[in-house]
């Protein structure tokens, strides 16, 4: 009896099958665990304009495709978590089928052990931990072993194109020689894939096509992709070199025009990218990680690459068993050239390991940089197997058993809780939390990070604002020009700006709240978990008038004297609105107290409507630090409630914040009345 493998039906039949595997292992809890942070910076950055999404990703350390793909799903889908994913799991499924034909060229051997090494290879792929993991991310990751593959079956069909691989029977009959006459008698007729398993005869071009789009799709989606593809190219040079003579030179030029093609394709990006990389390359900034010699980062990326984070060296023992039975065996058959056909996924793996390794001394680790080095491991573990399954069935299935328990725990778990790189416990809610409560509509948010505007964009509904950002937080930092003038145009259609400024005012940070203290009218501040900041602003667009009060000192035992030169006010604003106060502050001595300044607003009945107290320039110039005879400019912001109408007036004043003791002007008083504001309907 045939083997099934021999009909068209039956290879179909069983890779439907192993992609039904690899879909159900991704789809696992798909949106159980809370997006991660990359998964936050990911949503956010694919939503944004086509303009903006490759001006980020240009100074990002990733390529715009996948970004450019998730913003047209999410353009259908809307903006949540299991669409996300679902998408990255939707990408990672050619890889098994890709992995299988890429097998069958690469066995390079007849009658059914070419199927069956590569459908071996297609469960492999379906399994391989860290591709699950990566496939249910929403992370170019899950794309980029596809295309590397795709380039790899393009590669090699371009240097043994007009070889057969794969199964012929002893029958005269034989249907490849069938399929062979019927294209002799019938060259117009290009029969489809269909006809057998491994594909009719096509055109040089028809290859180069496919390579061009493989490699360039790779350099497009991940950049550590050029590792996996430089090995590919080492080694379809090596097989040219040992091929026939009349045949070397046309194939060595098919290769040749695909590798052209794939770099005019990813210059345009590259000229975008290429600085950045270096710069990032070079390790400009200090970074702890070069403490660590290169050695450390391999092994770590050999427990990643594994998977063996949960196994132990039990899991990388039983994956180098099965390697090495299979090389034992190969060995004692004398089979050099099956031998050499390891050079293949041994230089991806290798130059891999090394490249990340090398790039984690100057920025740092990441698992995920060596994603598209496991179809290399997953055609090792194949490759194993298979010569053990055809020494010995048996042995086989205990390598397999052995495989499989091992990494039980990890296959069903460990992967699916998402952990990698997640080194602090985290609430990715935390932003629409704070937000949402006392936020409206019309409100707009800044984000210094896209991260977090992620988290919140997957949390939005309808009613809350919507959001933009100003990045000075790693991995990407504006140049501040550019950010002031985003900010400055979205302060033309929101009269409330927030400002979630994630790690505080660490590095960048402080120029943007600094800037947006000065320009704008900070009404609140607080701070959340994970040393984020939540600041509300006004954006004026009334015109300010000369307030009361001018030349008012105020007071203390301890020689403190401050004196209010003018102060600002516009005459009415719209209900709701936060109003703009600025104050001009003159320090007459040197000031020894942190007094901090309250601006209230009373309604006719002397009840406070809303309120600002903060040192100047938002808490962020305490008094101790204001020059002696230098002016001070002090913006404050009163956001008033939505149903208030009316007239209202503006008090200041100073006090000790330990005490709450108000000081003293040289009037008499506690406080200082400023103007009077009148509080309109929209339509007035």
């Amino acid at each position: 009896m045939k083997d099934s493998f021999s009909r068209p039906t039956g290879v179909l039949s069983v890779m439907l099958l192993v992609i039904l595997l690899a879909f159900g292992l991704r789809m696992v809890g798909l949106a159980e665990v809370p997006p991660r942070w990359d998964e936050g910076w990911t949503v956010a950055h694919a939503s944004l304009d086509l303009g903006a999404l490759l001006t980020i990703t240009s100074a990002d350390v990733h390529p715009p495709l996948f970004y450019l793909l998730l913003g047209g799903w999410q353009w259908l889908t809307g903006i949540n978590l299991f669409a996300g994913r679902y998408l990255a799991v939707l990408v990672s499924l050619p890889s098994v089928p890709l992995a299988y034909i890429v097998a069958l060229r690469w066995g390079r051997r007849s009658s059914t052990k070419a199927l069956r090494l590569a459908m071996i290879t297609a469960i492999c792929m379906a399994w391989m931990p860290l591709g699950v993991y990566y496939s249910a991310v929403i992370r170019m990751y899950a794309l980029a072993p596809s295309f590397v593959l795709l380039a790899t079956w393009a590669g090699f069909r371009l240097i043994t194109q007009n070889k057969h691989i794969g199964f012929r029977s002893n029958d005269s009959k034989d249907r490849y020689a069938q399929v062979d006459r019927l294209h002799a008698v019938l060259p117009a007729i290009n029969a489809p894939s269909l006809i057998h398993p491994l594909g009719a005869p096509s055109s040089s071009l028809h290859f180069i096509i496919a390579f061009v789009i493989g490699a360039a799709g790779a350099m497009l989606t991940l950049y550590h992709a050029a590792w996996s593809l430089l090995a590919l190219g080492t080694y379809l040079i090596m097989r040219i070199l040992f091929s026939d003579k009349h045949r070397r030179l046309q194939r060595m030029g098919q290769l040749l025009v695909g590798v052209i093609g794939a770099i005019l394709i990813f210059l345009p990006w590259g000229v975008y990218a290429i600085p950045q990389l270096l710069y990032r390359a070079t390790g400009a900034s200090a970074n702890v990680t070069q403490q660590y010699p290169i050695s450390y980062f391999l092994r770590i990326g050999v427990e990643v690459l594994t998977m063996s984070q949960k196994t132990g060296f039990a899991g990388i023992l039983v994956i180098l068993v099965i390697m090495t039975a299979g090389l034992a065996i190969a060995i004692t058959k004398r089979s050099g050239r099956d031998i050499a056909r390891l050079l293949l996924p041994v230089l991806m793996i290798v130059l891999t390991l090394v490249a990340v390794a090398t790039a984690a001394r100057s920025w740092a680790f990441n698992a995920r940089m060596l994603i598209c080095a496991v179809p290399a491991l997953a055609m090792m573990i194949a490759w194993g197997l298979d010569r053990m399954m055809g020494l010995s069935k048996p042995l086989a299935g205990i390598a397999f058993v052995a495989l499989i328990g091992v990494y039980f725990s990890t296959s069903s778990s460990f992967i699916y809780q998402k952990t990698l790189e997640v080194f602090d416990p985290y609430n990715p809610h935390t932003y629409i939390e704070h937000i949402a409560p006392t936020a409206r509509s019309t409100d707009q948010v800044i984000f210094n990070v896209l991260s977090p505007a992620g988290f919140y964009a997957l949390d939005r509904r309808g009613s809350d604002p919507s959001w933009t950002y100003a990045l000075t937080w790693d991995p990407v930092i504006e140049p501040q020009k550019r950010w002031e003038d985003r900010v400055s145009l979205t302060s033309q259609n929101h009269q409330r700006l927030w400002l979630v400024l994630y790690k505080g005012l660490a590095g960048k940070n402080g120029d943007l709240r600094g800037w947006l203290d000065s320009t704008f009218y900070p009404a609140s501040a607080t701070w959340g978990e994970e040393e984020v900041f939540y600041g509300l602003y006004g954006a004026n667009t009334a015109v300010m008038t000369a307030g009361a009060g001018s030349g008012t000192h105020w007071m203390a035992s301890d020689g403190f004297d401050l004196q209010l030169i003018k102060s600002d006010l516009p005459q009415s604003v719209h209900a709701g609105d936060i109003i703009p106060v600025a104050l001009t502050w003159r320090a007459q001595a040197a000031l020894k107290q942190n007094i901090k300044v309250f601006v209230h607003a009373q309604s006719s009945d002397g009840n406070i409507v809303a309120q600002h107290d903060a040192a100047p320039l938002n808490d962020l110039r305490p008094m101790t630090t204001l020059p002696v005879g230098a002016d001070v400019l002090d913006h404050h912001g009163l956001a008033l409630p939505l149903e208030y109408r009316g007239s209202i007036r503006l008090f200041v004043g100073l006090y000790d914040p330990q005490t709450g003791q108000r000081l003293q002007t040289n009037k008499g008083t506690d406080q200082l009345d400023i103007g009077q504001v009148d509080v309109v309907s929209e339509t007035q």
